[in-house]
């Protein structure tokens, strides 16, 4: 099929509505990374923010149509605002170096770059959530073209749209246009670059990395393609500082000459001397009708450049000046494409609420989940339909995976554990060689005494990434509301821990140090008898039930003497944290 002859039968068009043309394939998409207030969001949720109509001609660079669609979404540059992006304390404050990676749920990535969000009309760049397809006024075209040709652009126009699906506009090809976005992640590549003001900006010649195996240096751009572009000078601090006729090269094919390979995964940070910086994304040079106007200029109203630098970043489209970048003396390429990860997760103690930040970014960074099958289900609002790998429950200690195989005892049940281990560990090593990014979720801390313990030794530490995260213990705290710390020590264990070591329990026995038990409350019955060894009966002994479970959570106050009889009526066994010491009855400002 000749991309020329695409249009021709379909030139008088008009909006007619189906509703199969169009379904919502994500549960929901997370917006995190560099915000103070990550977003979770669905179709509807979507629904309820100011829209716009926005019109896609879906055809790649590769010339295949997918169909033209009249779509109805939500400017990204509005998501952003409500997710509060902000900056990491540095010496640049500016957004304008920020990039903005959007992940599919196949894993496919694109980059954008801050400026086309929000130096663009914010209708440029949408989060479609509702599609409709524009089909032909006359769907007979046989009299200008063949059953061949009609009928596979008839099926595009039909087909499905996952939604939600990023909208980019203003580019000729849609390539960027992804459906069923899983993530949205604000991401900052020089969080510790700071700026150093000088006097006078001076860079007669630029270092462009990243493009190949070794740095460029650029002197002279007499020999490449020039354009010409005219610029507005409008800054969104200073207002109207005029306009400015600038000839230099393309920065796409500045790039290009250099050996850069078109990438939509990729961004390019150009730096002055004095460390300002902006960032362009790739996507913008190549397939924007403006990324050709994106120039390196040498000249300024015919003259060549002197006062500041003899190179100037200039972004002609831009409705504010702000991202272009007077004596540039450096341009890097950098390309998202990290190797696939192990991702362990703590999502807390309970509600949604207490997950960190950086828990909701890296569930977004992930294309598969490895979780006990309840977290799994009880999280699924966040995990936007990724696939669940394997059920890790059964593999976290030998006394579960017997739960799950009664037929089995001894050494069979010793081997099959072992083997499924082993399947487990392989099957995650396959999707990280394939490059992909795997979530093992969690509950709590992960590093205390978390699920997460038995694969640290099949993968190397730049395989693994464990995310920060709230501990039942820490919940458990505030909710006692005494100062743990008051005889100067504290002391975290288990059972099994505390029976092989009973010095330690002797030591804070006899110091005053708060003893928390963590997996205890099955054992804590017949666990009595050593606690009276080294503690008197009217120790005083707290257990909090369900931390985090805000419509659970409650304690239950006591001593060694009597704790017994006011538990007995509590049905938990498991999600529970023992207190045990004389801290546990002194208010703050009464310790010794």
């Amino acid at each position: 099929m000749k991309f020329k002859a695409l249009f021709p039968g379909f030139l008088a068009l008009a909006l007619i509505a189906a509703p199969h043309a169009a379904h919502a394939c994500q549960q929901t998409f997370t917006i995190a990374g560099l915000v103070k207030r990550p977003l979770t969001l669905t179709i509807e949720d979507l629904a309820k923010f100011q829209s716009t109509t926005v019109r896609i001609n879906h055809i790649t660079q590769k010339k295949t149509f997918h169909g033209v669609f009249s779509t109805q979404g939500v400017p990204l540059k509005n998501l952003l605002e409500t997710a509060l992006v902000e900056k990491e304390v540095s010496g640049y404050n500016k957004p304008v170096d920020l990039a903005i990676v959007v992940r599919d749920k196949d894993g496919r990535k694109v980059t954008l770059s801050w400026g086309e969000v929000f130096y663009r009309n914010p209708s440029d760049v949408t989060i479609a959530y509702q599609s409709t397809p524009v089909m032909p006024h006359h769907q007979n075209c046989g009299s200008c073209h063949s059953s061949g040709f009609t009928k596979p652009v008839m099926e595009q126009l039909s087909r499905p749209v996952c939604l939600p699906k990023l909208v980019m506009a203003n580019d000729f090809h849609a390539d960027r246009s992804l459906e069923g976005i899983v993530s949205i992640e604000v991401v900052d590549l020089h969080p510790r670059v700071k700026t150093k003001k000088k006097d006078e900006l001076v860079s007669t010649r630029l270092v462009i990395s990243g493009a190949g195996p070794t740095p460029f240096m650029i002197t002279d751009l007499s020999t490449l393609p020039r354009t010409t572009v005219t610029v507005n000078v409008v800054g969104d601090g200073r207002g109207f500082h005029g306009r400015s006729t600038y000839e230099g090269v393309p920065l796409a094919e500045l790039l290009t000459a250099v050996g850069a390979k078109p990438d939509l995964r990729s961004v390019v940070t150009v730096s002055a001397v004095d460390g300002y910086r902006s960032l362009v994304s790739w996507g913008e040079l190549v397939l924007s009708p403006e990324g050709r106007n994106i120039i390196i200029a040498d000249t300024e109203n015919g003259q060549p450049l002197e006062k500041n630098g003899k190179f100037i970043l200039a972004l002609p489209g831009d409705l504010a000046a702000d991202r272009d970048v007077k004596a540039v003396d450096r341009i890097e390429v950098h390309t998202f494409n990290d190797p696939g990860k192990i991702y362990v997760i703590g999502l807390g103690p309970g509600d949604t609420d207490l997950m960190t930040r950086e828990a909701v970014t890296y569930l977004g960074r992930s294309d598969l989940v490895v979780a006990p099958a309840k977290l799994y289900k009880d999280f699924s609002s966040l995990l936007a339909g990724k696939p669940l790998l394997f059920d890790s429950m059964s593999l976290i200690h030998k006394s579960f995976f017997a739960e799950s195989h009664p037929e089995s005892r001894g050494r069979e049940l010793d081997e099959k554990f072992v083997a499924e281990r082993e399947n487990a560990v392989k099957q995650m090593k396959e999707e990280l060689k394939a490059g992909r990014s795997i979530a093992f979720l969690d509950w709590g801390d992960p590093m205390l005494y978390g699920s997460s313990r038995w694969i640290r030794t099949h993968f190397a530490d730049y395989e693994l990434e464990t995310v920060p995260a709230l501990s039942a213990f820490n919940v458990s705290n505030a909710l006692l509301e005494r100062d743990l710390t008051c005889r100067g020590s504290l002391v975290m264990s288990v059972p099994s821990a505390l029976k092989a070591n009973q010095a330690l329990l002797k030591a804070a026995a006899e110091h005053g140090d708060t003893l928390v038990i963590f997996i205890g409350l099955k054992e804590f019955r017949e666990m009595l008898p050593l606690f009276r060894t080294h503690y008197q009966g009217s120790t005083p002994v707290v257990i909090v039930y369900n931390a985090g479970i805000s419509s659970a959570e409650h304690t239950v106050r006591g001593t060694l003497d009597d704790i017994l009889d006011k538990t007995k009526a509590e049905q938990e066994q498991f999600l529970g944290m023992i207190y045990i010491g004389p801290c546990l009855m002194e208010k703050s400002g009464e310790c010794h």
